[in-house]
């Protein structure tokens, strides 16, 4: 996944969420509420030719404090230029946005979160409990009326909640307040709100990042570091170096503990950190190679695969951190952004369509210049 340095949303994605008062793969209700969470968007909607985005607004941009800000944007697909300021990537209350996701009416659902509060400089930062927060956001197409969908407890953190691309279910991303590199799934039927997990008996320290969706909504696509230790090591233990991550494909139908399914693991020397679904059953993958746990400081690629097949590896350049791949709610185009870490510091956005790949922008800076891309079209 991208490693930007916004230090605020960077610490909420490594601690990503949880519930932890529910059994491992138990089906449990979740809690929908439909009372007005915030301003509304007056005319929102997303037209073709358009992705929403996580971005970063350059000083001359600003409109207070040294180092630019970030907020969530609707931005030209053509050449990455900002159409429209949508919201700020923090609420009053301190919560921040960690996740976007447009569903297939165009409705946009945002993820808040925030916490833990860290009760010293120990290994693994010593997380409090009770000091998290999370809210998931709707705004609707055509009136942008904002409503709040779920809200969370104070010992769980969530991120990145996406819809289905056939409505049917929400997948999040979920850990406890006090957890450390220890992120599961957590899948919720929309029509009935019964939730499942998937993963939430690993060992801690895995990477887990993602997820998404296959385009036919049965399956989930993740991408997963083992742990490199059989047990826990606790909220405050030192992590070894994990394995090199994998895409794993997991039924999104049942929970389970673990994370069992077809796995296709990265070219020797690198590993996979951004996966989404295609059309006909189609996967894209980002891999970064070089030097073990980093895997920052060779190539990246563009993976196409057929089921777990690799077809086809288009290059991306060097020293590149891939971020989150958005593939349009047909299945046949794709939007992503890298960072490039070495040399001049600089974010790049890419199209893939049709085999091949077009640069889309490039955005300077020491930090994501957009991350969390999301798109209908």
């Amino acid at each position: 996944m991208l490693r930007p340095l916004i230090s605020t949303v960077a610490v909420l994605l490594l601690a990503a969420c949880a519930s932890g008062t529910s059994q491992p793969g138990a089906a449990v209700p979740a809690t929908k509420l439909t009372g007005p969470a915030a301003t509304p968007l007056p005319g929102w909607r997303v037209t073709p030719g358009q992705f929403v985005s996580l971005r970063f607004a350059p000083r001359d941009e600003q409109t207070s404090g040294p180092e630019g800000f970030l907020e969530v944007a609707l931005n030209n697909v053509r050449n990455g230029a900002l159409v429209r300021r949508l919201l700020p990537a923090t609420t009053g209350s301190g919560l921040a946005v960690t996740g976007l996701a447009l569903d297939r009416s165009g409705n946009l659902w945002i993820t808040y979160s925030k916490g833990p509060a860290y009760g010293g400089d120990v290994a693994g930062g010593d997380p409090r409990p009770d000091t998290c927060a999370n809210e998931i956001d709707v705004v609707h197409a055509g009136t942008g009326r904002v409503t709040v969908f779920q809200r969370t407890g104070d010992n769980v953190l969530i991120s990145g909640a996406t819809p289905g691309p056939d409505g049917q279910r929400l997948v999040y991303t979920e850990s406890a307040c006090t957890g450390y590199l220890d992120s599961y799934l957590r899948v919720t039927d929309l029509g009935t709100g019964r939730s499942w997990t998937i993963g939430q008996q690993l060992p801690d320290c895995h990477l887990l990042s993602g997820p998404a969706w296959s385009a036919d909504a049965r399956t989930l696509l993740v991408t997963y570091g083992p742990s490199s230790q059989a047990a826990s090591s606790g909220p405050s233990g030192v992590c070894s170096q994990w394995w090199a991550g994998r895409l794993v494909q997991a039924d999104s139908g049942a929970g389970q503990p673990a994370l069992a399914g077809r796995t296709v693991r990265a070219d020797p020397g690198c590993q996979i950190t951004s996966v989404a679904g295609t059309a006909g059953g189609g996967v894209l993958a980002i891999e970064g190679c070089g030097t073990a746990p980093e895997y920052l400081d060779g190539p990246a690629r563009l993976l196409v695969l057929s089921g777990s097949r690799i077809t086809t590896r288009l290059a991306i350049g060097d020293c590149d951190d891939g971020g989150q791949i958005a593939v349009s709610h047909g299945g046949t185009s794709a939007l992503f952004s890298v960072y490039t870490s070495c040399g001049a510091k600089s974010t790049r956005l890419w199209q893939y369509h049709d085999g091949t790949l077009r640069p889309v922008a490039s955005i300077a800076g020491d930090t994501a210049g957009a991350s969390m891309l999301t798109w209908i079209s």
